[in-house]
């Protein structure tokens, strides 16, 4: 079984970390629910977010709504330290730079607390800010241009 345990007041799941995307994936859609992680990834969890969680819904739509709520990680020849998901979205993502995006991290993930969704259900975004009245230089352009492109 690839879930640890599923909690569904607060819409978090915990999975080991060599389980795979697909298979948690498979497993939470029984339920009613969803990672929303577009174009399917086909490694585990861990090295899913090693790589920086490809294809997962921006922070930026909701920066209250983190990807990982907590974490089981091993330093090694050190004890498993444990990131625990309470309360609820607030718990462990400064101490996930660690071992998200790093493809060498520090820490060896164990395992993971991961946010779900209900499907069918519209999520919260936040709006762009865009002030019509001021002129915006190359750069800015650019870097909205960047911006715009990631999002899609």
């Amino acid at each position: 079984m690839s879930l640890l345990e599923l909690d569904r007041e607060s819409l978090l799941v915990h999975v080991r970390a060599d389980a795979g995307l697909a298979d948690v994936e498979t497993a939470v859609s029984r339920e009613g629910l969803t990672l929303d992680v577009r174009d399917g990834y086909a490694g585990p969890i861990g090295a899913w977010l090693a790589e920086g969680a490809p294809g997962a819904r921006t922070a930026w739509l909701d920066p209250a709504d983190h990807l990982v709520a907590g974490f089981t990680a091993v330093l090694p020849g050190r004890p498993a330290i444990t990131i625990r998901p309470a309360p609820r979205r607030a718990v462990g993502p400064d101490l996930l730079a660690l071992v998200l995006g790093i493809r060498a991290p520090l820490l060896s993930l164990e395992s993971v607390w991961l946010r779900v969704h209900r499907v069918g259900v519209v999520r919260p975004t936040c709006e762009a800010f865009d002030d019509d009245d001021e002129p915006l230089n190359d750069d800015e352009r650019a870097l909205y241009a960047a911006i715009k492109d990631a999002l899609l």
